[in-house]
């Protein structure tokens, strides 16, 4: 693709929305221990309910309803990829982390809800482990994510909540989606339904479910559609009725497919921005791999999620021209403002500022402009906390953790949170 910026509209409906996980498909792209503080918080409040760092707003505090706390839950993993943790960290200064709990494969992805995490182990790990966030080394359970039928691994992806008896699980090694009780006391009554997505498998048989969100009684999830590791099949999004769990035809597929055929490929995200009731999709196209080059075929495309209509916002360019290389993340603030992480080789990557309505990427003369200073450096993850600060993974062999800009100036609030792993995914837990 060429790169390009379009205007987009805004809408006025704002309902709840998720964020999104980083993976990525030919290489994994994949300090004060402070226990007090962590188990001293307690009572109920909301989360931000899906993957990745949603924004929210910070509740104000009355005589009968103490304020909550957030707490940033990141997954890391080794520079070697032999192991990965979890590291939970305070939101609000000053920012103490608890490091290297309950280490495990680096394989992992997480998401929260309320105040509970949920780890997932992806590729062979193939479960869901449930902690609460102000005791998060001690396991609620840990629930396979196999079907006694599989034949291969499920390599679960994304735990999208409806609310806190209902999620999807999205496994990008199956054509079938898990309906799931996050509440489910046994192992048994934790898959309490699925969503067939066969239709979208090519030939290679499944049609990798890699994120999703629910906006306003509809679950949204993407699939790249690879074949054996190629882009050659147009990515896809599957749209279902939360309560009825049946898919909506949205009148944009093709080939009989029910869905809504995507510009970009190699999709790897999907926020929800309420302000302007758009469902953002970032995608890398295709990675670099041997003697095979990169192709510019991702970007950040935006859905209406009222009439299913799509427009490509932000293009990574093409084979001639890449401003700001391959695009490996995402996170959103407001319709004005939002992030990503440009890539132009591995763990060699930057922080831009872009305008999720107009696509326009905040340059100078020279081209696009690195924020905050954080260019060429092996910049892992975005996630955005209720205080609209954004939280960047950065991995480094010497100094691995999390990176706090203020959004309004962006500046750096924090230089250096240290994760002792590389960090891998964030999402945000309250309590």
């Amino acid at each position: 693709m060429r790169y390009h910026t379009t205007a987009f509209e805004t809408g006025t409906h704002s309902p709840r929305f998720n964020n999104h996980a980083l993976k990525c498909m030919a290489c994994a792209i994949l300090v004060t221990v402070c226990t007090a503080a962590l188990s001293g918080c307690s009572g109920g409040g909301g989360g931000s309910g899906g993957d990745g760092g949603s924004t929210g707003n910070a509740g104000s505090a009355d005589n009968s309803t103490p304020a909550t706390t957030q707490f940033a839950v990141t997954v890391t993993a080794a520079p070697d990829f032999a192991s990965g943790a979890t590291s939970v960290i305070n939101v609000e200064t000053p920012r103490m982390a608890q490091n290297n709990l309950r280490p495990t494969i680096s394989d992992l992805a997480v998401d929260c809800d309320g105040r509970n995490f949920y780890r997932i182990e992806r590729f062979q790990g193939d479960n869901v482990t449930k902690f609460d966030v102000t005791a998060p080394e001690q396991v609620i359970y840990q629930f396979s994510t196999q079907d006694p039928a599989d034949t291969a691994p499920s390599n679960p992806y994304q735990m999208v909540f409806v609310n806190s008896t209902k999620a999807y699980l999205l496994r990008y090694g199956s054509t079938r989606a898990w309906i799931v009780n996050p509440a489910a006391q046994s192992e048994a009554a934790f898959k309490i339904g699925e969503l067939d997505l066969s239709a979208y498998a090519d030939a290679d048989g499944v049609p990798e479910m890699a994120a999703g969100v629910v906006v306003n009684g509809r679950l949204f999830i993407v699939m790249q559609r690879f074949e054996f590791f190629q882009t050659l099949q147009t990515a896809y999004v599957a749209v279902f009725d939360t309560a009825s769990d049946q898919e909506i035809d949205t009148g944009k597929g093709t080939s009989n497919l029910k869905g809504i055929p995507l510009l970009v490929k190699n999709p790897l995200t999907m926020e929800y921005l309420a302000d302007n009731d758009r469902i953002y999709v970032q995608a890398t196209g295709k990675f670099p791999f041997g003697s095979s080059p990169a192709e510019y075929t991702g970007g950040i495309e935006a859905i209406n999620p009222l009439d299913f209509s799509t427009q490509l916002v932000v293009d990574d360019g093409d084979a001639n021209d890449q401003p700001f290389g391959q695009i490996l993340n995402m996170a959103l603030v407001t319709p004005t403002q939002g992030y990503f992480i440009g890539s132009t080789a591995f763990q060699t990557n930057s922080l831009y500022r872009f305008n999720p309505s107009s696509g326009e990427v905040l340059s100078d003369v020279n081209g696009p402009v690195a924020i905050a200073g954080l260019f060429d450096a092996n910049l892992t993850s975005l996630a955005v906390d209720r205080n609209a600060k954004l939280w960047v993974g950065n991995g480094d062999l010497f100094a691995p953790g999390m990176v706090v800009i203020d959004t309004a100036d962006d500046s750096i609030e924090e230089a250096l949170i240290g994760t002792d792993l590389n960090p891998v995914e964030t999402c945000f837990c309250e309590s």
